[in-house]
């Protein structure tokens, strides 16, 4: 068969649209390793015939519909530029206008390799039989006359297929639904096959087999076999001459795309298949090299199962190892030759036996000619860094445990580095904190090749045997880099290196974040003198927690109501205080923790509940600061008046809650390294609203029962343009300096906390005094006017306070209200600027005005 690459001009149009493939190393799917379809699969995913799924799975169990395998057919032809510019309806009546598949169907019919069935259908969603894929691959490599003339579908079809190999590692019965796994084999099979031409024409029709191939002629990759010897940062005889992205096999230099360059490394030294495409005259570039099968001994040995090293001078050194140490009662052992080649981390150098036992890392060595003495020793030893932050402008990762940072600049050109993930080439903005980098570096420092995990464990450590840590019952190591001990019921997050051992530790990511404030405790009386405590919880409520009978508190687990009543108390009396606590299924405390007092050693645990801070501290508004200490939308603030052990004179308050320049006396619990507070409690703070509140005016206030059942007041006002109904916190806020009650016209500007309730205010002006003239400054930033209009503006007015100076303020953006105090309904209304109106005596009314910041903010006309 001769594949026509004839295009027609539209076609040509599209595919330059397209623009040209660009083929690599495909990673092999998980689906597929060790597989018995593992060569084929790989083979055709670098040649983008066969590729896996969107979850990088490739299915080698599931069928294949007709219109996949129609994919398959046209890229083994070379002509899937040629389906991306044939994506028209298809001639088949049952194949849908937009099928995904239409390119791919046109051109195998186009090229005669698919026909429909006897109604003229194509049945695009069937899975394929083997017989049906065993004819469209004998099609395609032109064999189809020797098939017609053994009988044609299905039996003379499978008899050409299986005496040109195609059936080798993937024999079936004729009707049997065709696995992807099987069909990959098949056309990996049918790519080498040589192919049927015609040669004779008219009377004279004959064909004979020729010396091309679907992979070498069809698709112009060369397939051969060879030992990689160099690479660009390294080879097997000292320094390399090649350029980062070249490797030579044998004596040919070939190009590598960079996403492949991490797994052509890994076969430094050994015997491979590759497969080659000639990019130009001038280069070839490589997209599949696979170590060569009974062509490479090979061993691998983890550091920790390295036991011995046996050296003297002028022999063979032999490495003993365990290939199984839990389980083998002896070690085996390598014979390394004495004229061994040494690659450490990457670059050649002397041989030295003692590397090869490195602390952290691997050992790879192997036998070049079979004679079972290693030729090549490939030593990696790891250290590990635990990312803490990532500076991109200056190619840096520092460590949390104070290491050295890692610098990997790509314009050092004295440097050469590879950093992975999963066997795929990361970079420097992909890494997260606490990402485990396992970091090999050369004797010289030029080479360094890092690899990337991510990999994490949550839980608690629940046995600890020698050097073997438990959580929830799965066993790990400990990596050399972790210095801290981890102790019994330890809890957190355990992070791993590449070798799956503990490399990091955050406690502080199972910290409970669920605080409250103990007011009292007590135990049950019955049989079980269990503790019961009465807290104010974050969400401002007062509720009574139960515990079970064993609780963990402070980190120590199997604690009784009664240990931990009794160290809740001091001489004898129960003492208030912040704590977080944990509930399990059944709704009662698990876990109970008090804060570590760090106060006077300033030292910041992020692995305990801790008091990091104490005392009077000012509030900076710019900085959001309460002293040096951060206060964030996120910080928790506890308003516990000293002195109140009543829950109804506690609040939860907004961040807003603190005042710029306002002392406070406050307590600051885990303070993280950037010193944001977790969580604050206020003892002592003013009871006024913030300088910047919108001011409300009353309009009516009366007496209602909370969620609670408790007395308190509700606050009908105008603010924002707008009438707004809030509740007070608790009973009697809603009064004057003198403790008298507001009145309809009072204005005031409110305090709110987290559940919107009223918790403090400022009033600013009382009705009753409506004839009394002011201006009053409360802060820096906020001024009070109340005052006659001597002279109005289109868009600002003059005010006179008394009988001072005339000041002109203006009107844009202000809310305007009109407050009539003669009336008992209806007294407020939002107005327009335009209400404004000059003093007259006979007519009085003056106005207050809310300067915030140098702009007026709101106007009140007050009658």
């Amino acid at each position: 068969m001769k594949i026509s690459k004839k295009l027609t001009a539209s076609m040509l149009a599209g595919i330059l649209s397209i623009g040209s493939m660009v083929s690599g190393f495909a990673a092999l799917p998980g689906d597929v390793v060790d597989s018995p379809y593992e060569e084929a699969i790989e083979t055709l995913s670098a040649l983008d015939i066969m590729v896996g799924d969107d979850d990088g799975m490739f299915r080698p169990k599931d069928t294949i519909k007709r219109s996949e395998f129609a994919k398959v057919a046209v890229e083994a032809m070379g002509l899937g530029d040629v389906a991306a510019a044939s994506k028209q309806p298809t001639k088949y009546p049952d194949v849908v206008e937009n099928h995904w598949a239409n390119g791919y169907i046109n051109v195998a019919t186009d090229q005669g390799v698919v026909i429909g069935d006897d109604e003229k259908n194509f049945r695009p969603d069937d899975s394929i039989t083997y017989a049906e894929a065993m004819t469209i691959l004998v099609r395609i490599i032109g064999h189809e006359p020797s098939a017609l003339a053994k009988g044609g579908f299905p039996n003379g079809y499978m008899m050409v297929g299986t005496q040109n190999g195609i059936t080798k590692n993937a024999a079936a019965s004729a009707n049997e639904k065709v696995v992807r796994g099987m069909v990959a084999q098949m056309t990996f099979n049918a790519l080498t096959v040589k192919m049927m031409e015609q040669v004779g024409f008219g009377n004279d029709e004959s064909y004979e087999i020729v010396d091309k191939t679907l992979l070498s002629d069809v698709l112009d990759v060369t397939k051969a076999s060879g030992q990689i010897t160099a690479l660009g940062i390294s080879s097997i005889s000292g320094a390399s001459s090649l350029k980062d992205n070249e490797v030579k096999i044998g004596d040919k230099v070939f190009t590598v795309a960079e996403e492949a360059l991490p797994a052509v490394r890994n076969l430094l030294g050994f015997n491979v298949v590759y497969y080659v495409r000639e990019a130009d005259s001038k280069s070839s570039e490589l997209i599949l090299a696979r170590a060569e099968k009974n062509k490479n001994n090979a061993t691998t040995v983890a550091a920790s199962d390295v036991e011995e090293i046996e050296t003297a001078e002028g022999e063979n050194t032999i490495l003993h190892y365990w290939m199984d140490k839990a389980n083998d009662k002896t070690t085996k052992e390598i014979i390394v030759s004495k004229t061994a080649q040494m690659i450490f981390n990457g670059k050649p150098i002397t041989f030295d036996a003692s590397l090869m036992q490195p602390d952290s890392g691997r050992v790879t060595l192997l036998d070049i000619d079979n004679d079972d003495i290693f030729d090549l020793v490939f030593v990696t030893s790891f250290t590990n860094l635990v990312v803490e932050s990532v500076v991109t402008s200056s190619h840096k990762v520092t460590d949390k445990y104070g290491n050295p940072s890692l610098v990997l600049d790509p314009e050092d050109k004295d440097v050469k580095f590879t950093m992975t993930k999963a066997g795929h080439l990361a970079k420097l903005s992909d890494l997260k904190e606490w990402d485990v980098l396992s970091v090999a570096k050369s004797k010289d420092g030029s080479v360094i090749s890092v690899e990337v995990s991510s990999n994490k464990v949550t839980g608690k450590v629940d046995e600890i045997e020698d050097e073997k840590i438990y959580i929830d019952g799965n066993e790990f190591e400990v990596a050399k880099n972790y210095q801290e001990e981890i102790k019994l019921n330890d809890e957190g997050t355990f992070y791993l290196d590449v070798e799956g051992k503990i490399a990091a530790v955050d406690t502080a990511s199972t910290l409970s974040s669920n605080y409250a404030y103990a007011v009292a405790g007590s135990l049950t009386t019955g049989f079980e003198n269990n503790l019961e405590l009465k807290v104010f919880n974050k969400e401002g409520e007062t509720v009574i927690l139960k515990a079970g009978k064993k609780i963990r508190f402070n980190g120590v687990s199997g604690k009784t109501g009664e240990q931990v009543l009794e160290a809740l108390k001091a001489e004898g009396s129960f003492v208030p205080q912040l704590i977080t606590y944990e509930l399990n299924a059944k709704g009662e405390i698990s876990q109970l923790n008090t804060a570590t007092d760090e106060t006077e050693s300033g030292k910041l645990n992020k692995n305990k509940f801790t008091l990091n801070a104490s005392g009077e501290l000012t509030y900076k508004k710019a900085s959001k600061k309460l002293g040096m200490y951060n206060i964030s939308a996120d910080t928790l603030v506890f308003n516990i008046p000293s002195g109140k052990t009543n829950p109804e004179d506690f609040s939860v308050e907004a961040h807003s809650f603190f005042e710029d320049n306002e002392a406070y006396t406050v307590l600051l619990f885990d303070v993280a390294e950037d010193l944001t507070a977790k969580a604050v409690i206020v003892t002592s703070s003013a009871a006024n609203a913030n300088i910047e509140a919108p001011i409300a005016i009353i309009d009516q206030i009366t007496t209602i029962n909370n969620d609670n059942n408790e007395l308190v007041q509700k606050l009908y006002a105008y603010q924002n343009g707008e009438r707004v109904s809030f509740v007070t916190a608790t009973e009697g806020l809603l009064v004057n300096g003198e403790e008298k009650a507001l009145k309809r016209g009072d204005i005031v500007q409110l305090k709110l906390n987290t559940k919107n309730e009223i918790s403090g205010l400022r009033v600013l002006f009382e009705a009753k005094d409506k004839a009394d003239e002011f201006t009053t400054t409360i802060d820096e930033d906020l001024l009070i006017v109340y005052g006659k209009v001597t002279k109005k503006f289109a868009n600002s007015i003059n005010v006179q306070v008394g009988e001072g100076s005339v000041a002109n303020y203006g009107l844009e953006g202000a809310t305007v209200y009109e407050l009539d105090t003669a009336k008992t309904k209806n007294a407020i209304r939002v107005v327009d600027a335009n209400e404004i109106t000059q003093y007259d005596d006979s007519e009085p009314s003056r106005v207050f005005i809310r300067i915030y910041k140098d702009a007026v903010a709101e106007i009140v006309i007050v009658k």
